[in-house]
């Protein structure tokens, strides 16, 4: 073939082209070994993944009735006060911490801080309107309070705040 025919190099552009084809086939053929067999038959996650959650042991008991039977007087506390929607282990930790098969097992962590309590009503733009906010240093100034790290525990208590 003349060197300076336009169809010189189309050997060359062929060869690209197979290795192209060959790179996605390629590709085909790993995605389908990687990918596990139950993915895609509930949606975009792996089916087994259900049942191997599910046999994991439980963690969390059922809001504040797991605590009821011997915290009667914090759960009524917090029941009828601002954060009773707020799930004891939220604060606290999950319930397994704290009992296994009846029994206490160790001691429930009790968040003494107020960068704990910050976590939640530290003012931010993106919070809920109306949902209750505060400015640390101007909220202690406001209420005549101290400064420190216990400072919303020196007038809240957190079961039921307000």
């Amino acid at each position: 073939m003349d060197p300076r025919s336009p169809l010189a190099h189309s050997k060359h552009v062929f060869r690209v082209g197979l290795l192209f084809l060959f790179a996605i086939v390629a590709l085909i053929v790993l995605r389908s070994l990687a990918t596990p067999a139950t993915f895609g038959k509930y949606g975009f996650y792996r089916a087994a993944d259900v049942a191997e959650y599910a046999s994991l042991p439980v963690r969390h008991g059922d809001g504040s009735k797991s605590c009821v039977d011997c915290h009667d007087d914090k759960v009524s506390a917090h029941d009828s006060g601002v954060h009773k929607t707020v799930n004891c282990e939220s604060c606290h930790a999950p319930l397994a911490t704290h009992i296994k098969d009846g029994d206490v097992v160790a001691e429930m962590p009790v968040p003494q801080s107020s960068d704990f309590c910050l976590r939640c009503h530290l003012q931010l733009n993106a919070r809920p309107e109306g949902f209750p906010q505060i400015q640390p240093k101007q909220h202690i100034a406001e209420m005549g309070g101290e400064p420190g790290p216990k400072a919303c525990f020196d007038c809240h208590d957190p079961h039921s705040p307000l």
